[in-house]
């Protein structure tokens, strides 16, 4: 009975909050539902684009278009370096291209259909009438174009979680109830695929007719189901109003290269790359130890397929319980466990099946734990640089490529090492792998090779140290500034005005209420109940200590020494840039760093120098005779009336005007369009130039705003005093 009342109010809930957040949060029910579903069409793209990227392990290149594993590496290596400057243009376009549909949902469409095309492309081809050479050149130009597609479309897909909700947990749950539904997609697809392969190509599942009939369905849903993400989705980032969504390459990419927390997730990354090893070892068991029929391995798909859908159930009340750090190295050791046990138990396919499973179960929790710790890392990375860098990340993971590149030929060597390569004396390289004595020699390497990689990748997770507490903390902080920024810029509602003013009254309430000492209620075997009220009492408390920090930053000597210096750099003017010299870093290293402090303001102080150095050296560059300031105000003006003249083309081309009249439209968008090019370089050169004394001035005038604290407290008290 207990279980049907809470089933109905289950539901009751989900009626209410349909189409508005619960009290505190800000995604709707129907918001995680087109998010949720929208995803079976996400997953089943990057599953028809995944199985034809370039790797050293694609089987559908290797096995069945026959390119050699060697060249397969030296194609990928290149495919890896090409993709660098495309991951930057991505990375570019995410955090300065701008659109009234946000970030990530404008890609949605514009990156997920490309990559449908290019997929259908490379599976209809017909490779048996060309040469050797021709289909791997053909094989590379499909993969240019998946690298760029199809990756900014996996971007903008599991990126969109990052910003639809600032709260940590209300993420992690939205990502639990996507992946579980999302998953159905990769399961049926697993499930099917075999027994397509049964009927057109005697079981072969590497055979090109499988996928000929299988992407075809897979490409028409999957892009019907991303058209309901963008449609009932909406991005919310905690940033002020007239805050400049607009940050140069160079600079993002030094503000990310900071954040400790993307190396330690990236470092895990790189370490546990053989992890994946294992990921063949079902499939080759089927196909050339013949250890269970066709109907059997789609029933084993499926039935694995399933091991995923506990982490997705399990992961979100287990972060709320132990916090994410916990879950992942507890998961990870669990990996290494059952992967290791893969070794005495591999000649059934139901043991391995059993000890897979477990893997995946454990496993699965990634599929939760990284999407939601990669947003905590980009709040993080916003409240330390200032400024909401999202696709600068993919660009310095580049950096990882590098470490693919030399880690990638293991694999290859080992297959090589174990007689797959051309000239073995098999019509397929890979049919060697029906030599049971040489099957099982190659697997127990791989699941040795899989289980070190395991043990490798949970070192890094023991030095992550982004709390749940100190995320929500960074949230707060964030609201504060967008409140002082938003009333300095004359942009602050009363609405938000009262949300974070209440947020900050309640803070101090809090720290006057003080801390609860849970080790004494233990001691005196307090009730359960009692004990975790306390426990979160204390979080709030932690909280609020941190937010009225923030309220005071401006009356610490770091933030008072670093004023000092901006004015400075002010009273000097643009035209002063040029003459700072090596003289101000040379000081600011000679600073005291014996305490806490003294090491802060040194650290600060050295960043400054550098960026006067970096500002003078494009002033003397670009500007030789002296800066000229560039036209902020008139630039804006045309990047406005361009905005304006694409939504009055959209209006246009929905009413069905007149092509005379949409022409005109489109002419008068390629001279500004022009223009705006024109201007773009000097912009870039000027806005170098200058960098110093713009940090400088929006320090000073943030300095300022939170100088206004008691006007706001005054108009948050007549507001409370009127309700």
């Amino acid at each position: 009975m207990e279980l049907l009342n809470k089933g109905i109010g289950m539901l009751r809930s989900v009626k209410t909050y349909w189409k508005k957040p619960p009290e505190g949060k800000y995604m709707t029910f129907r918001e995680i539902f087109a998010y949720s579903v929208g995803g079976m069409g996400a997953y089943s793209i990057f599953t028809m684009a995944q199985a034809l990227l370039l790797s050293t392990t694609n089987v559908i290149i290797g096995n069945t278009i026959g390119i050699q594993p060697m060249h397969m590496y030296v194609m990928y290596l290149i495919s890896v370096i090409t993709n660098i400057p495309l991951t930057m243009v991505r990375a570019n376009m995410v955090d300065n291209v701008k659109y009234k549909q946000g970030k990530y949902r404008p890609y949605l469409l514009r990156m997920g259909i490309p990559t449908v095309a290019v997929s259908l492309l490379f599976v209809f081809t017909p490779y048996s009438k060309m040469s050797y050479v021709i289909r791997c050149i053909l094989i590379f130009v499909y993969n240019f174009g998946l690298q760029f597609f199809y990756n900014f479309f996996y971007d903008a897909y599991e990126n969109l979680i990052h910003v639809l909700s600032p709260d940590s947990q209300e993420r992690t749950n939205a990502t639990a109830i996507k992946s579980m539904i999302y998953s159905l997609s990769p399961t049926v697809t697993n499930f099917v695929t075999p027994l397509i392969a049964n009927k057109v190509a005697n079981g072969n599942m590497y055979d090109l007719r499988v996928y000929q009939w299988l992407y075809p369905f897979i490409a028409v849903t999957g892009v019907a189901l991303i058209i309901l993400v963008y449609a009932r989705t909406e991005e919310k980032i905690v940033i002020a109003k007239t805050h400049p969504m607009k940050i140069k390459f160079t600079d993002a990419l030094r503000e990310v290269a900071k954040n400790k927390y993307f190396w330690i997730i990236s470092l895990a990354g790189w370490l546990g790359f053989l992890e994946t090893c294992t990921y063949v070892i079902l499939q080759w068991l089927y196909n050339y130890a013949h250890l269970c029929t066709a109907e059997q391995y789609s029933f084993i798909t499926l039935i694995r397929g399933t091991a995923y859908s506990w982490g997705m159930i399990l992961a979100p009340f287990a972060i709320k319980k132990w916090g994410k750090k916990k879950v992942l190295i507890v998961t990870n050791l669990f990996n290494i466990a059952f992967l290791a046990l893969v070794y005495p138990l591999m000649s059934s396919i139901w043991t391995v099946l059993l000890c897979m499973y477990m893997n995946s179960v454990a496993d699965s929790f990634i599929l939760v734990l990284n999407p939601a710790i990669q947003a905590d890392i980009r709040d993080y990375q916003h409240y330390k640089s200032g400024e909401r860098i999202d696709g600068m990340f993919g660009a310095v993971a580049m950096i990882g490529s590098f470490v693919t590149m030399a880690t990638s030929s293991v694999l290859p060597a080992v297959y090589e090492k174990y007689g797959i390569y051309s000239g073995n004396g098999y019509e397929n390289m890979y049919d060697i792998l029906y030599d049971t004595n040489v099957l099982y020699r190659l697997v127990g390497v791989l699941v040795i090779l899989s289980a070190v990689g395991a043990a490798l990748n949970v070192i890094p997770y023991f030095f992550y140290d982004l709390t749940e507490t100190k995320q929500k903390a960074v949230i707060r902080i964030l609201k504060i500034r967008a409140m002082f920024e938003d009333y300095g810029n004359g942009v602050l509602t009363d609405e938000d005005m009262r949300s974070t003013m209440d947020m900050i009254s309640d803070a101090k309430e809090k720290i006057r209420a003080g801390s609860v000492d849970i080790a004494k209620l233990k001691k005196e075997k307090a009730p359960r109940e009692e004990i975790k009220s306390a426990a979160a009492a204390n979080e709030e408390y932690e909280i609020s200590l941190a937010v009225i920090e923030e309220l005071e930053r401006f009356r610490r000597p770091e933030s008072a020494e670093r004023l000092r210096w901006a004015k400075e750099i002010c009273e000097k003017g643009i035209q002063g840039i040029a003459s700072i010299d090596g003289g101000t870093l040379a000081a600011a290293k000679a600073l005291p760093s014996s305490t806490k402090e003294e090491r802060a303001i040194r650290k600060q102080a050295i960043a400054d120098a550098k960026l006067g150095l970096r500002s003078a050296a494009a002033a003397k560059k670009y500007y030789p005779q002296g800066i000229i300031p560039f036209d902020e105000e008139g630039f804006n003006a045309l990047c406005r009336q361009e905005e304006e003249l694409a939504e009055k083309k959209r209006e246009l081309l929905k009413s069905g005007a007149a092509k005379e009249e949409i022409k005109k439209i489109t002419a008068a968008q390629s001279e500004i369009s022009a223009k705006i090019k024109a201007l773009n370089l000097e912009h870039q050169r000027c806005a170098e130039s200058v960098k110093v004394y713009t940090e400088a001035k929006k320090f000073i005038t943030t300095a300022e705003n939170y100088e206004k604290f008691g006007e706001l407290n005054t108009l948050y008290e007549q507001h409370t005093a009127e309700e």
